[in-house]
This record gives structure tokens, C-alpha cells and sequence, in this order.
């Protein structure tokens, strides 16, 4: 490889800017090629589900529109362009406008929305609101004050739900789990988020799926597999997102929940790297804000020679329910353990999840016990290395 090694990298979401931006930091003469199907403009996708509430646009989320970026960080940008194939051998990334040739790759390709199975002439109109442009057609779509179906009660579901109720709208949330964010809290927290959701306006069908979407005159009827129709102007698909592996799949990349990589990020092909919502590291998918942060100042170094292991601090995240704060770190996929309601009163729940040991893996808080989120973040950061923070 040259003193200038010329790093291609595909994706222009948090991840993608976010190792870039290391990269610029640690080599200055690199050259960067940014190649997206998007505009390439720098914004906040954890805000698409706050943004009614604050008043905000499509073009208003932008925080640096792309001419700012690669001015900043000397980019060669190849906006949208659509990435057919990757050439391993030829160490090309084949796209709409012709390849481009690569020393090093970092594949920061996202996830995409799960499509359900769903039957009648309007299915297509459930709109999974994954990026800028969906957003846009979002609010284009959305009357004043209207009734919206949401599909999925996860943390997109309810984070829309609440924002769509603060703002006038009429979220109607269907999903098949018991509670909201049944996958991440337990039954006690759920009920309460429902509860406050509830006494905003947000209306909930839940052990309930959506089976066919038609066409009406006023936007559309969903009809629920225990025979209920509901009326809305707009449908929000939130049932979930798969992490995008079909570039990696065909390359040959390994891939299993998303494409693997090692502590360092790096792929079964040693000049790939992933990161982000399609990555799968060892721990795991890691899929917010903070691992996509620290991933990056880890995948930059290792690009450029310098193995670099990820250091994951506790990924804890903030659920954006202003109706009901939460704040939660998700119990570890596959181990084994229990909840248990640590306190109960006026304040707030806190509720400690413990491995088969006893010992703290996960949590949640709400209300006015979310501030102690730092220090419990910091409690088990010392656990996890034994290194006080």
C-alpha cells in the first residue's frame, strides 16, 4: 500500500461520516472516497422519530448539507450512485457510474425496514421511515391532525407514537407482543409507557398484526387479523429493520445475523471492513449511536495498519417517549436471567436485570431516575473491565 492509501467507503449515514472523520483525523493526505445512493448531506437519523414535535422538516434536519462535509473532510463524494457488486480480486466497488478502485473498504451500508407479508390493493403504503427521503414523503403524506396507523411497537413504533400524539396527530399502534418495547423492557415498564401513551391520545391493539391494507377515500382501512378495521389517513411500518448483507453476501463475504467481523472490524476479507447497522461484531449486533462512535475510532487505525481492538462501553440508550421518559440497557441476547422490580414509587420504576449468577447485565429506568443513567453506565463499565472509569 502507498503513503496515501485510497479508502473508498460505502454509506453516507452516522457510521460511515463517523469513520471518516477518524480516518481525516489520523491521515490527512489519505485519500477518501464517500460513494452513496443518498444526497451524501450529514443528519441525525435518531431524530427522524422526535422531529414533529420539534417543528422540523426534511431540510430542516439536515445538520451539514454534503457540499459542507467534503469540504471538511476532503472527500471525493459520489453521491447517488447505486452499488451493483463489489470485486474482491480487482478490489473494485462497482457502481452506477463505473467502478472505483479501493486499497481499503469500509462497508457502512445500514439495515433495511422488515417488509411484512401484508395483503390488499394499498399494502404498498406503509411507509418504513429509515431515511431523509422517507420523512419527506412522510409529512407530505400526512394531513393535520390525522389518524396514522402504526405498525410495530418497538422502539420506532413508540418513539413515532409519541411524537405523532405530541403534535395533534392520532397514532393507532398495532403489535403483536404484549407491551411496548416488549423486547426491551419488561411487562411492568410497558404497561406504564402504554398508560401515558394512552392519556395522550395514542390508541393500542396489541397481540394484534395487521393482515390486508386497502385503499379508502380518506387514505386507507387495515384490517387486523381478529377482524377489526381500522381507518387512517397514513400507515407507519416500524416492524423492525434487517441489516443490509446482499452486497456482502455476494461477495463472499462471511456473513451470518449481519456481515462478521473481528474485534477490529475487519471482515473475512482482510482489506474489508464493516461498521454499524449491517456489522455484526463479536458481541453481537450493536446497532445505536454509541457503538457506531466507538467502532469508528477503533475501524480508523485498523484500516490504516494499526489493528485497533473496538472497546464497547455499556450501550445503553435513551428511549425518546417524553410522555413516559425511559432510559435502558437491553439485556445481553442469550443469557439467561431475570427482571426484578429494584423500586416502585412516585419517582419511577428501576427495574435490574440479572444473569443466572446474580449478577447486573441490564436495566431499566424511568422517570425521574434516568439521571442516574451515567452512573450506573459507569458502575458496570468498572464490572465489565475491572478498571474504574
Amino acid at each position: 500500500m502507498t503513503d496515501a492509501p485510497h479508502i473508498v467507503v460505502i454509506g453516507s449515514g452516522l457510521a460511515g461520516y463517523g469513520v471518516l472523520r477518524e480516518l481525516r483525523k489520523l491521515a490527512p493526505d489519505a485519500r477518501l472516497t464517500l460513494v452513496t445512493q443518498d444526497d451524501g448531506h450529514f443528519y441525525s437519523k435518531p431524530a427522524l422519530s422526535t422531529a414533529l414535535a420539534k417543528g422540523k422538516v426534511a431540510d430542516t434536519l439536515i445538520t451539514t448539507p454534503a457540499e459542507k462535509m467534503v469540504v471538511q473532510l476532503k472527500l471525493d463524494l459520489r453521491a447517488g450512485r447505486q452499488v451493483e457488486a463489489i470485486d474482491r480480486e480487482d478490489k473494485a466497488v462497482l457502481s452506477t457510474g463505473g467502478p472505483i478502485f479501493y486499497d481499503k473498504l469500509v462497508l457502512a451500508l445500514g439495515a433495511d425496514p422488515v417488509r411484512p407479508p401484508i395483503d390488499g390493493d394499498a399494502a404498498h403504503r406503509a411507509l418504513a421511515v429509515n431515511n431523509l427521503d422517507n420523512y419527506r414523503e412522510f409529512r407530505e403524506k400526512l394531513p393535520d391532525g390525522a389518524r396514522v396507523l402504526v405498525m410495530g411497537g418497538g422502539l420506532v413504533g413508540t418513539e413515532f407514537a409519541n411524537d405523532l400524539a405530541a403534535t395533534g396527530y392520532q397514532p393507532v399502534v398495532v403489535d403483536m407482543l404484549s407491551h411496548p418495547l416488549a423486547q426491551l423492557v419488561p411487562p411492568g415498564v410497558g404497561d406504564m409507557i402504554r398508560n401515558a401513551l394512552t392519556a395522550k391520545g395514542v390508541e393500542w391493539h396489541l397481540g394484534r398484526k395487521v393482515v390486508a391494507i386497502h385503499k379508502a377515500d380518506q387514505g386507507i382501512r387495515a384490517e387486523l387479523d381478529d377482524g377489526l378495521v381500522i381507518e387512517a389517513a397514513a400507515v407507519l411500518s416500524a416492524v423492525g429493520l434487517r441489516p443490509h448483507l446482499d452486497l456482502a453476501t455476494e461477495a463472499g463475504l462471511d456473513v451470518a445475523r449481519g456481515i462478521k467481523v473481528d474485534r477490529t472490524g475487519r471482515t473475512s476479507d482482510p482489506d474489508i471492513y464493516a461498521i454499524g447497522d449491517c456489522a455484526e461484531y463479536p458481541q453481537g449486533l450493536a446497532a445505536y449511536v454509541t457503538p457506531i462512535m466507538a467502532a469508528a475510532r477503533a475501524i480508523a487505525p485498523s484500516v490504516l495498519g494499526t489493528p485497533t481492538d473496538i472497546r464497547f462501553p455499556p450501550l445503553s440508550v435513551q428511549v425518546k417517549t417524553t410522555a413516559y421518559p425511559v432510559v435502558l440497557l437491553p439485556a445481553p441476547l442469550g443469557v439467561e436471567g431475570w427482571w426484578e422490580e429494584a423500586v416502585n414509587d412516585e419517582k419511577g420504576l428501576k427495574y435490574l436485570f440479572r444473569d443466572s449468577s446474580g449478577t447486573i447485565r441490564g436495566y431499566v429506568f424511568t422517570q425521574d431516575y434516568c439521571q442516574e443513567r451515567m452512573d450506573m453506565d459507569r458502575a458496570l463499565s468498572e464490572q465489565m473491565t475491572g478498571v474504574a472509569a
